[in-house]
């Protein structure tokens, strides 16, 4: 069964890499969020004629993919060889339709009720990965 959160950041780093060795991919770049975004992301480039995309770490544990995550709002994705691996490595991936979905304050009692008055997110994407300040 796979977990929804890695031990650590550690952990996560060490499974995108491997992640992306098995899809044909490699890291090319990781960066880490200071005051924002609330994610960490893993760039992962292919050879060949697929886009790179990608992988997102929230703070709470979240895991998503992303077409770049410098944009916003963040275009989330579905690469299948990426989401298989990582599947099989352990980690639930969060699909794109279940971060397009409308956001549902209820469906997220850890979330910091502040915040999400503030900010109003549309969709669960916007709520579990973003630039709040």
């Amino acid at each position: 069964m796979a977990q929804a959160v890695p031990a650590g950041v550690g952990e996560f780093r060490g499974l995108v890499h491997e992640a992306a060795r098995r899809a044909g991919g490699e890291v090319t770049r990781w960066c880490e969020p200071e005051v924002t975004p609330n994610f960490y992301a893993a760039h992962v480039e292919y050879g060949d004629h697929r886009p790179g995309v990608a992988v997102l770490r929230s703070h709470a544990g979240d895991v998503a993919l992303a077409v770049g995550h410098d944009r916003q709002p963040l275009v989330f994705a579905d690469d299948a060889a990426l989401l298989s691996v990582l599947s099989e490595l352990g980690l639930r991936v969060r699909t794109s339709a279940e971060l397009r979905r409308p956001f549902q304050a209820a469906e997220w009692p850890l979330l910091d009720v502040r915040d999400v008055r503030y900010w109003r997110p549309h969709t669960v994407g916007e709520a579990l990965f973003n630039r709040w300040d």
